[in-house]
């Protein structure tokens, strides 16, 4: 992979992390890659750097290279996209999940899917939500139901 660079009176450290990208050398990498001055240098020069740093699967300096870009050049969608996908993983919630009805659907169907051969049924808590010849009814029938983990949803063969 080459770099295009602009020209300046510093091709030789550009040139460097080049070399130290293409021979896997990621030490010297990382550390040319956060002694640059990208303002200096451009965006371009940025996101090439992001780039090869995401092809060394070097994701924490990435993540800080991602970060730069967006306070150096924050109107930059591709410095937009980067920093969010890249951004540490967010707890949302910390409340143990409920547990599952899923257990009381697998019963009724264990229970009853003999009564509805050839059908496809719906089963949600441990009850009957619909049931119908074509998928594409079902659906229709279901709809009021909303859609949760715990809801099967099967066609009965046998």
């Amino acid at each position: 992979m080459s770099i295009i660079f602009p020209e300046t009176d510093e091709v030789s450290l550009l040139s460097e992390l080049e070399e130290a990208a293409e021979s896997k050398n990621y030490k010297a990498f990382e550390h040319l890659a956060k002694s640059l001055d990208y303002s200096e240098y451009g965006s371009a020069a940025l996101r090439q750097t992001l780039d090869l740093a995401l092809s060394l699967d070097m994701v924490p300096l990435a993540r800080e290279l991602a970060q730069k870009g967006l306070c150096l050049y924050p109107q930059e969608k591709a410095f937009q996209q980067a920093a969010a996908v890249l951004a540490p993983p967010e707890i949302i919630g910390t409340q143990p999940a409920k547990p599952s009805n899923l257990a009381l659907s697998q019963e009724w169907l264990k229970s009853n899917a003999a009564q509805y051969k050839g059908k496809w049924v719906a089963v949600g808590d441990g009850k009957l939500l619909g049931a119908a010849a074509k998928f594409k009814e079902l659906q229709k029938q279901i709809e009021g139901f909303g859609k949760t983990v715990d809801t099967i949803i099967v066609k009965v063969l046998a």
